[in-house]
């Protein structure tokens, strides 16, 4: 008898979730959804908000430029400012960052491994991380968590569009 009693409570309770949850359902903006989707997701926090719908938000209204967030491109730029009405400003070069593992003295405790929003660090506990350029964003996640300080972001200036090669230094004699 308690079965049938805990079967009828229980299809009771989850009926009325279900109808609370159609009857107070708060309707998002749909056009906060379409930024957050455009954005690079990886809510490292580098804009200042707490994460990617937060800055979305924050662009929406007002509060924050297209620009706003660092690791987003100049092609994301374009496409908010399309999305807002607005006008685009900076669409030039994007600056690429990059972050760097100072191997010597990596001692592997993975607490960058762990705190990068993006999973570009691999490694293992004891062992010596590195970084994959590929996925990397530059969002200084991983650089600010490293207890050793053996992160380093940098922008890397060999780039197949902006290669150049120095003049050597002249001897003067």
């Amino acid at each position: 008898m308690s079965f049938v009693i805990f079967i009828v409570l229980g299809s009771l309770i989850g009926l009325g979730l279900g109808v609370a949850s159609r009857r107070f359902a708060v309707e998002g903006d749909p056009l906060v959804d379409e930024i957050e989707a455009l954005l690079p997701g990886g809510q490292c926090g580098q804009c200042g908000k707490a994460g990617c719908r937060q800055a979305a938000e924050a662009m929406v209204s007002g509060d924050m430029g297209v620009d706003g967030c660092p690791p987003a491109s100049s092609a994301f730029r374009l496409a908010a400012a399309k999305v807002l009405g607005i006008s685009a400003s900076g669409g030039g070069e994007d600056v690429i960052w990059l972050a760097r593992v100072d191997e010597s003295h990596c001692s592997g405790c993975t607490r960058c491994f762990k705190a990068c929003p993006y999973d570009a660090i691999v490694g293992a506990t004891k062992q010596v991380h590195t970084v994959v350029s590929d996925v990397c964003t530059g969002c200084r996640v991983c650089a600010d968590t490293c207890p050793q300080g053996c992160i380093e972001v940098y922008s890397p200036q060999l780039a197949a569009n902006r290669w150049f090669w120095p003049k050597p230094i002249e001897a003067r004699g």
